[in-house]
């Protein structure tokens, strides 16, 4: 008996192109996977970066600004302006000018503390000065300085070794004279130099221990200004070799000082000796033996303020 089977027909190829449209679908997947997890990856490395960046940015702004802290004042005892203070990064150079003429330059070695003085000029004036540091950074000051133009200015200093004071008086006009006083001692009188009499300058010998000294300048208008002001000097110390009578050998070298002593020296044809004091000695001796020839000679002497005293001589033994 024949029987009729219905077979459906398919198309010969219709499973291999169903596996193909599979294979690519996963593809698909992975590749927007792929794409995916690349950009989070980005995003996750974008979002480090900026943490980092932005970390680093905050601690910059964190650091403390290290600034100057610079005072610039007058002083009319001296006729200077006097500027100190500190410079962190430390000090190249210090430039200024008076009311915008020439520019001075003061040279530095990177020091982190001020002290300079200038000339103050006379008369109502603007001073213009910057502050280089090390890193060459430059911070600008201005200050007014405000004076009695009518009358001179007279300023008075004590030399390094203290032995003499400087007077000085300015004007914008011309000086009749300068008259100085110590204590109730006579008055003397200086005048000014042809061809420099807006200012007069001149130097004097400082009396030993505290004194008073009255300056008083005068100008042509009759205008006068008075300075008073009480000095300290120091004596030098008194030094001096002799010869022991009873031992025409030994060399006696001594020294003395109401103030006090640091050292007794003496140098013997080219060989030097010292002889440090105590503290508050007042006086020193050292005897030294010679034996027969010829002696060049130096003794000398220094006190607690520096000041010293010497004399030379020859022996023959």
């Amino acid at each position: 008996m024949n029987q009729i089977l219905a077979v459906e027909n398919k198309p010969k190829n219709s499973k291999n192109k169903s596996k193909k449209n599979t294979t690519a679908d996963i593809k698909k997947v992975i590749t927007v996977f792929c794409v995916i997890t690349i950009l989070f990856g980005i995003a996750l490395a974008g979002q480090g970066v900026y943490a980092i960046v932005s970390g680093f940015n905050t601690t910059t702004e964190q650091q403390p600004v290290q600034e100057q802290n610079i005072s610039i004042e007058s002083n009319t005892n001296t006729g200077k302006v006097i500027i100190s203070g500190t410079v962190p990064n430390g000090v190249l150079k210090i430039t200024y000018n008076w009311n915008g003429e020439d520019e001075q330059t003061i040279n530095k070695n990177g020091e982190t503390t001020i002290n300079e003085q200038i000339d103050l000029p006379v008369g109502n004036n603007k001073l213009n000065l910057t502050i280089v540091d090390m890193k060459n950074s430059s911070t600008p000051y201005v200050k007014e300085f405000t004076a009695d133009s009518t009358i001179p200015q007279v300023a008075l200093s004590l030399n390094e070794e203290g032995t003499k004071v400087k007077i000085t008086a300015k004007d914008t006009v011309a000086l009749s004279y300068v008259t100085y006083q110590w204590d109730d001692n006579d008055v003397q009188t200086i005048y000014p130099q042809e061809g420099s009499e807006a200012q007069i300058e001149a130097e004097i010998d400082a009396l030993s221990g505290t004194h008073t000294l009255t300056v008083i300048a005068v100008n042509s208008s009759n205008k006068t200004a008075t300075r008073t002001q009480e000095v300290e000097v120091a004596s030098k110390p008194n030094v001096g070799a002799s010869i022991d009578q009873s031992d025409r050998s030994k060399i006696i070298f001594s020294a003395s000082d109401e103030n006090g002593l640091t050292k007794l020296a003496f140098t013997i044809n080219g060989q030097r000796y010292e002889l440090p004091a105590n503290e508050n000695q007042k006086e020193l001796q050292y005897t030294f033996e010679v034996s027969e020839g010829h002696y060049s000679i130096t003794v000398e002497a220094e006190n607690i303020y520096g000041l010293t005293s010497s004399q030379n001589f020859l022996y023959d033994y």
